[in-house]
C-alpha cells in the first residue's frame, strides 16, 4: 500500500526510527501507526516508551535576528541535559537559519523543522518538540536570560521599538525589564479582557465582607485595579533598573534627552515552562 510522508514522520516522531525502517513497517501494518510501531519494536529499532508520549518541558529558547528581522523560539526537551548538549544546541541554531531564510513564512519554518527535529529525536533519544515560534519584523531589540550559547537560554525577549535614532541601551534596558517583570500586555488597553474580569471577581470577592458602603466599595475597587495594572501592564509597572520610575517616565526621559520620542510597537517574551 501507498504511504505518506506524513505518516512516516508521525512514526518516527514517536519511535525515533529511520525513514525507511518506518516506511517498511507502515506498509508492513497497513497504515496503522500503533501496529507499526510494535513492528518495529519486535526488530528492536524502536524502545519501548513512545517517545511523543513523554513530556517535554525542559529546553531552550533561541533568537536570532537578521538585519530587521527577528526569531524566537522555544524548543522543548524532556530533560535539562539534554537541552545542554552540544546537539540540541546545533538544532536550535538550524531553526532559527530555516526561519531567518523563511521570513515571515512561519508555516513553512514550522514543516521544514519537523524534519530537523526527527532525526534529532532518533539521535538525541529524548521527545523533542517546537512550542512555539514566532518573527518580527521593525526595530528590533533583544536578550536572553541565562544564556547557555549566544542568543539561547531560559528566558528570552523581542521588543519592537519605535524611535527616530539607534537607542540600542535603551532598547536593551526595557528587554531586560521584560524579561525580569513579566508584563502581560503594553498597557491596560491591550490587556486581555478575561483577565481584567477575573480580577474584578477576585476584588469583589475580597471586599465582599467589609461591609462598607457601595459607593466607598467602588473607590476600592478603582484602587485595586490601578494597583493590579502597575504590577501587569508594561507603561505602569515600576522600572526595575530604576524604581522610582515607571517605564513609561523613563521612556519619556529617554525621548527628551535624545530630542527623539521613543514608543514601544510591540513586545514578546518567552520562558521555559510558562
Amino acid at each position: 500500500m501507498t504511504v505518506s510522508a506524513k505518516e512516516v514522520q508521525e512514526l518516527r516522531k514517536i519511535s525515533g526510527a529511520g525513514m525507511m525502517e518506518c516506511k517498511i513497517a507502515l506498509s508492513e501494518a497497513a497504515g496503522n501507526i500503533d501496529q507499526a510501531f510494535k513492528l518495529l519494536r519486535e526488530k528492536g529499532i524502536a524502545k519501548a516508551e513512545k517517545k511523543s508520549s513523554r513530556e517535554a518541558k525542559e529546553g531552550l529558547v533561541g533568537i536570532k535576528i537578521d538585519n530587521n528581522i527577528a526569531t524566537i523560539i522555544e524548543l522543548n526537551s524532556e530533560t535539562d541535559f539534554v537541552s545542554r548538549n552540544s546537539e540540541f544546541h546545533k538544532l536550535v541554531n538550524s531553526i532559527l537559519e530555516l526561519s531567518t531564510t523563511n521570513g515571515l513564512d512561519i508555516e513553512k519554518t514550522k514543516e521544514s523543522a519537523s524534519e530537523l527535529i526527527n532525526q534529532a529525536v532518533g539521535k538525541i533519544g529524548e521527545n523533542i518538540v517546537l512550542k512555539k515560534i514566532d518573527v518580527f519584523e521593525g526595530n528590533i531589540y533583544s536578550y536572553v536570560h541565562n544564556s547557555v550559547k549566544e542568543g539561547m537560554g531560559k528566558i528570552g525577549v523581542l521588543l519592537d521599538l519605535k524611535a527616530e535614532k539607534q537607542v540600542d541601551e535603551i532598547g536593551k534596558n526595557i528587554c531586560m525589564h521584560i524579561a525580569a517583570a513579566a508584563p502581560k500586555s503594553i498597557s491596560k488597553e491591550d490587556l486581555d479582557t478575561k483577565i481584567i474580569e477575573n480580577e474584578k471577581e477576585i476584588i469583589k470577592q475580597q471586599l465582599k465582607e467589609t461591609g462598607k458602603p457601595e459607593n466607598i466599595l467602588e473607590k476600592m475597587m478603582e484602587g485595586k485595579l490601578n494597583k493590579f495594572f502597575e504590577e501587569t501592564t508594561l507603561l505602569k509597572q515600576k522600572y526595575v533598573i530604576d524604581p522610582n520610575l515607571s517605564v513609561d517616565q523613563y521612556l519619556k526621559e529617554s525621548s527628551s534627552s535624545l530630542g527623539c520620542k521613543i514608543s514601544i510597537n510591540k513586545y514578546l517574551r518567552y520562558q521555559i515552562g510558562s
